[in-house]
């Protein structure tokens, strides 16, 4: 992987106009990507100076996506997620004063109980809250513990994804989601992050196991609900957890706090919303690297020092908040 591919993946461009930019024939664009030709010419015309030719190692990203999700997508998300790490973990080693980084890897979970445990390993040891009560913004929490977070825009069917990007810990997010699945997405990832090195389906839903019990401890939730739920006192429990009215009904039956027969008259009652659940709230969206990329003069002054592409940068630190939402309090 080199930043010639990088930069088609992230403008979705052919090996043929991509030639045309730098000078070069299609074949040695071709040969250039596979690494079995050398850079012979600048990299300015792309936006980068040659000495950031090579990238930055990553992980495979592991993401939510839905079936529709264009490979082209994928590999866009992929490739912001990169610069975004990239020139964090730089920024980061120019300001000591930044987040620490807290995050690191665990051994994968065998049982509902390990991933709940590393749950509460993170929400207590890294994220530095208590073990119960809700984590009012879970984006700061994430951020102050050394995470970098991107903004995914314009990528139909990613709502998150995330990698070590030369050991740093990224996560992208889609920007035109609602707040609780916003945080949901944020949750999942960072179990991703911690527990796995690859995506399978059992993956995913430890992933998500993980996310819930890092926004709800199931002690908590236990003590939350009456002993008959009704679809209102989880609507009440959205608003203070953050965390939509169906995942929680979902977790309740986990738990075995409704029964089946309480569970499936919920889901009923809950399908009369179609796709838009009550009480929707904006996402709290990232500040980190934003705010390093200011300080630092802005996305052009940084993107010149560094010898990145501009335009590139802008995309891995604009954020477009849902300013219809209201915000959670």
């Amino acid at each position: 992987m080199n930043r010639v591919l990088a930069f088609r993946y992230l403008e979705g461009e052919t090996q043929e106009t991509v030639g045309k930019r730098l000078g070069i024939s299609t074949s040695m664009v071709s040969s250039i990507e596979k690494g079995t030709r050398r850079l012979s010419v600048p990299l300015q015309p792309l936006g980068y100076r040659n000495d950031r030719f090579d990238v930055p190692p990553m992980t495979d990203p592991l993401h939510r996506q839905r079936s529709t999700t264009r490979v082209s997508s994928t590999n866009r998300a992929k490739e912001i997620l990169r610069l975004g790490g990239e020139v964090f973990a730089e920024l980061l080693a120019s300001q000591p004063a930044g987040p620490t980084r807290g995050l690191e890897p665990f051994a994968a979970p065998m049982t509902i109980e390990e991933i709940d445990d590393a749950a509460m390993d993170v929400r207590c040891g890294v994220l530095g809250h208590e073990a119960t009560g809700p984590i009012r913004n879970l984006t700061r929490a994430v951020e102050l513990a050394g995470v970098c977070l991107v903004p995914i825009a314009g990528l139909q069917g990613i709502d998150g994804l995330s990698s070590w990007v030369d050991g740093q810990p990224v996560v992208g997010l889609s920007v035109s989601v609602p707040g609780d699945r916003f945080r949901f997405s944020l949750a999942h990832e960072i179990g991703h992050l911690v527990m796995h090195d690859r995506k399978n389906e059992v993956t995913e839903h430890q992933a998500n196991r993980f996310a819930s019990s890092l926004l709800v401890p199931p002690r908590d939730l236990e003590a939350a609900l009456p002993s008959t739920p009704t679809l209102r006192d989880f609507l009440d429990l959205k608003d203070v957890w953050g965390m939509s009215a169906a995942a929680l009904v979902y977790k309740a039956h986990q738990l075995d706090l409704i029964d089946d027969s309480r569970f499936r008259s919920l889901q009923i009652q809950m399908s009369r919303w179609k796709r838009v659940e009550p009480g929707e709230f904006a996402p709290a969206l990232g500040k980190a690297l934003p705010a390093m990329v200011e300080a630092k003069g802005g996305a052009d002054a940084v993107a010149s020092r560094l010898g990145v592409n501009s335009r590139h940068l802008r995309d891995a630190t604009s954020w477009s908040p849902l300013r219809s939402m209201r915000t959670l309090s």
